[in-house]
């Protein structure tokens, strides 16, 4: 099934090392090794090239002679000496790029199959079995690549067939059952795996020679594996289909109002949209795969241009090399995480401290690209446990996530608080999961939304399960916009099912609450807060149908209109204060006071339970109708949020937190735990709070107790201070989202906030033109005319790209999975300079006349965004 050296062969070569090693053929340096590259890179002929660097490569299968190669020097125990890990990188950059190497493709060709012998034992891919399986042979299938086995079946073993070896074994047996099921196997089985667990033990010779071996070959394949995958127009990489796409005809469906449309019951597997198209494409296979024909077009241009610029000799050879890519990444993530604990944990110690952040960085980067352009495959199939490869590629990445979190614990002489990660933790995120069907992941996700991701460095004994194999148990590295379509799967599934035990005789849907309001703040308060009283949660939780006083637009676009202007309602408002004593300007009235980062947070004085109430159930109803609000409220806000509906994710709060509110006494906090002093208690008081409870009255400030101190106050301040504003302002939100337990389980503070507000992103107008589509124009205006227009807008500043933004989508804020998911459309809108573009925000629809020259296209455009508010012109 897979080119694996027998036995004999790998028990050989560690014998051939060490008699090259007697007769004094010891491993070369770095240096050496560069100065071989060189030659080989300059070598007359292929041939010559692969004598100069052959030694190179065979170091790669040969764990205590790659690990020897790389000691820098100066150390005289070169096990603990430092790796040059950088040096092994440039030696490989330098034979492996076309424009330093004559011979780049050649050599990476050696160089792939000798990193293949290195890790010869495949993980299997295999659904989990039952007790009753006999003995499991890998079996190929014509629908697989070359080297990849499809599935472990089954299979009676023939009389005298031969005894396969240690690694052969434990290659054929299925590493995605979890241990309940293995219990039921024979004891030969059993005997297998514990064998396969001796060889991971954590002798501090063999461990000492994985880890550093590991680490080396990882820096000698890096140049193959960073920025090796192509990338779709959202900078996702991809990898091609294996087999031919060919090209199918819809039916032709008549509709009501006499337009043709096609029907194919298919939806396309790159952008997700169901195929409308007259023509798509089906793998000639009968693979479950479809394109429509704008992905199948794009997918081939993608990959002319990249074959065009990556030296590959033909779109084969390129294919093989992508798929050894994905086919490393998976060994390596197999036999990583079969190492035992302490081994592991080594490993990423080193990698985390000994490597170069841009080495780091760069084979972080490598791991999410490969789980990115096999993801969206892996949900083709309707088990995506069936896959255990891919999800060691998973686990690989987790174990990465777990070694980059290794510096935040680790606290330097000169530093008073730990440090961030190596590398940010958004570098993690699989955008490839926005492609994959988030309904589908919702319902696997449902049998056990209490599964965790284990600790890669601190588990005991891996195992895949079917825990492990489903997108949303990785919640870190899932992005927000996935996430929050599945929160909306949760929360209208709750809405259904409650409808259903008490909807009226007769109706059929779930009822929108329907909300007629004013555009003058104080008035539209005033309805919303009669609108919501005595409304119970389930009353509440609904999605809303708004339209304003004197207004006939309805739809998405009023929607969004309706939730801008309510909350600048709550901002600039007197509804603060209780009763009717409230009058615009009065001491005490408004909601919220504006801090030096330019956000809100409570005013103390505030003391109406119900505006704070109907403030809350906003919030909540901004997610349930797919509209993000203005980022105006502090992150901490959603911290306690998902406090209050008791998230493992809250998390505590500290002096971050408290500077995003009071930055002056958030400074002061610090002074006060740098001070060193035993005048402490003079120098800082009390500090001017009532202890509630949270620590003794007569409790004096000293050095031992400053920190419990500090906390005490923090916590004091997010609770017991603003208690009268944020419990019915938290009530109201819980109203509406409360019984989602995917909020409640797998979403932090960071992500609540983007679920609500959107991203805080630069607008990327060539990242919008990518997903714009344009009607009504002829060949000549769309190759001549939009450009133009396209132009016009790139060319405006920030802020006239943020009014653009808003005048089409009625929102400032972008979409989750980036500008160019804004779904533009440039509809001809007549000829004239006399005309001005307007747009239908409810379908981010822009109806662009055409100008005589370019001058008077960008005047009128920046004269109707920069004048427009609702649905007309102020």
């Amino acid at each position: 099934v897979e080119s694996t050296p027998s036995a004999a062969r790998r028990r050989a070569a560690p014998a051939a090392a060490a008699s090259a090693r007697a007769m004094g053929l010891e491993p070369p340096a770095v240096a050496a090794l560069d100065a071989r590259a060189r030659l080989a890179a300059a070598a007359p002929s292929a041939a010559e090239a692969l004598a100069h660097f052959g030694e190179a490569l065979e170091l790669l299968a040969s764990p205590k002679d790659l690990s020897e190669a790389c000691v820098r020097g100066g150390s005289e125990d070169p096990s603990r000496a430092p790796r040059d890990y950088a040096g092994v990188v440039g030696v490989f950059e330098l034979v492996l790029g076309p424009g330093t190497s004559k011979w780049p493709r050649q050599i990476g060709e050696a160089a792939r199959a000798s990193a293949l012998r290195a890790l010869p034992r495949q993980p299997p891919r295999s659904p989990p079995l039952s007790p009753s399986v006999p003995r499991l042979r890998l079996v190929p299938t014509p629908c697989e690549a070359e080297e990849e086995p499809e599935a472990v079946v089954a299979e009676e073993e023939p009389e005298g067939e031969a005894e396969l070896s240690l690694d052969e074994e434990c290659a054929a047996v299925p590493m995605d059952v979890s241990d309940d099921l293995l219990a039921g196997r024979d004891d030969g089985m059993n005997r297998v795996l514990e064998a396969d667990e001796a060889m991971s033990s954590d002798d501090d010779g063999a461990g000492e020679q994985f880890i550093v071996w590991i680490a080396v070959y990882l820096a000698a394949l890096l140049p193959q594996l960073a920025d090796a995958l192509p990338r779709d127009h959202g900078g996702v990489c991809i990898i091609p289909h294996p087999h031919e796409m060919e090209k199918q005809e819809a039916s032709e469906c008549s509709g009501g109002n006499g337009r043709t449309y096609y029907s194919t019951n298919k939806i396309c597997d790159n952008c997700g949209a169901r195929i409308r198209d007259k023509h798509f494409y089906h793998c000639s296979e009968n693979c479950d795969i479809d394109f429509c024909q704008e992905c199948q077009r794009s997918s081939q241009e993608l990959l002319g241009k990249f074959l065009a610029r990556s030296g590959d000799e033909d779109s084969a050879a390129m294919s093989r090399r992508l798929f050894w890519v994905v086919d490393i990444t998976e060994r390596i993530g197999f036999y990583v995480l079969r190492r035992g604990v302490e081994q592991r944990a080594r490993l990423a110690h080193e990698l985390a401290f000994e490597w170069p952040k841009v080495m780091f960085e760069q084979l972080i980067q490598a791991a999410v690209d490969v789980v990115n352009a096999k993801v969206v495959h892996v949900q083709d199939v309707k088990d995506v446990t069936s896959d255990s490869r891919f999800w060691y590629s998973v686990g690989w990445l987790q174990f990465l996530y777990s070694a980059n979190a290794l510096v935040c614990g680790t606290l330097r002489l000169d530093e008073q608080a730990s440090r961030g990660p190596k590398v940010e933790y958004e570098r993690f995120i699989l955008e490839g999961i926005n492609k994959c069907e988030p309904l589908s992941e919702f319902k696997r996700w449902q049998k056990h939304p209490s599964a965790k991701v284990p600790d890669m460095l601190s588990v005991g004994k891996f195992r895949l399960t079917r825990d492990f194999c489903s997108f949303l148990t990785h919640s870190n590295l899932v992005p927000v916009s996935f996430r929050r379509v599945c929160l909306l799967c949760d929360i209208w599934e709750h809405i259904q099912q409650e409808a259903e035990r008490n909807r009226p005789a007769g109706l059929e849907h779930v009822q929108p609450l329907h909300l007629e309001v004013p555009r003058d703040p104080q008035v539209l308060l005033e309805v919303l807060l009669a609108t919501f009283d005595g409304l119970t949660d389930m009353q509440l939780r609904r999605p809303l149908r708004v339209t304003f006083a004197g207004e006939e637009a309805i739809g998405p676009g009023v929607t969004k209109e309706f939730f801008k202007v309510a909350f600048r309602s709550f901002l600039n408002s007197s509804a603060g204060a209780a009763g009717e004593s409230a009058e615009v300007g009065c001491k005490g009235a408004k909601m919220f006071s504006c801090n030096d980062h330019r956000t809100y947070w409570f005013d103390e004085d505030a003391t109406n339970a119900d505006a704070f109430r109907a403030c809350g159930i906003l919030l909540g109803q901004a997610v349930l109708n797919n509209v993000f609000v203005p980022n105006i409220f502090p992150r901490v806000l959603y911290a306690r949020l998902l406090h209050d509906l008791d998230s493992p994710c809250s998390g505590p709060l500290g002096l971050e937190d408290l500077a995003s509110v009071e930055p002056e006494v958030a400074k002061t906090m610090r002074r006060l735990l740098d001070h060193v002093g035993d005048d402490i208690a003079e120098l800082f008081g009390d500090l001017g709070w009532a202890r509630t409870g949270r620590i003794p009255e007569d409790c004096q400030l000293t050095q031992a107790n400053k920190q419990s101190f500090v906390q005490a106050y923090i916590d004091w301040f997010f609770r017991e201070r603003v208690a009268r504003q944020l419990e019915p302002l938290s009530a109201g939100f819980r109203a509406v989202l409360g019984g989602s337990v995917l909020l409640r389980s797998i979403v932090d503070a960071v992500q609540l906030e983007k679920i609500v507000c959107g991203g805080a992103v630069p607008v990327d107008a060539a990242a919008m033109r990518r997903g714009a589509t344009h009607e009504g124009w002829t060949e000549e205006e769309l190759a001549e005319y939009l450009p133009m227009f396209w132009d016009v807008l790139m060319g405006l500043s920030e802020v006239e790209k943020v009014q653009f933004v808003v005048f089409v989508t009625a929102s400032d804020r972008v979409p989750l999975r980036g500008w160019q998911d804004l779904g533009l459309i440039v509809y001809k809108d007549g000829v004239g300079d006399e005309r001005l573009p307007r747009a239908y925000t409810c379908f981010s629809q822009l109806l662009l006349p055409r100008y005589s020259d370019r001058e008077t296209l960008r005047k009128c455009l920046l004269l109707a965004v920069a004048n427009s508010e609702g649905f007309g012109l102020r």
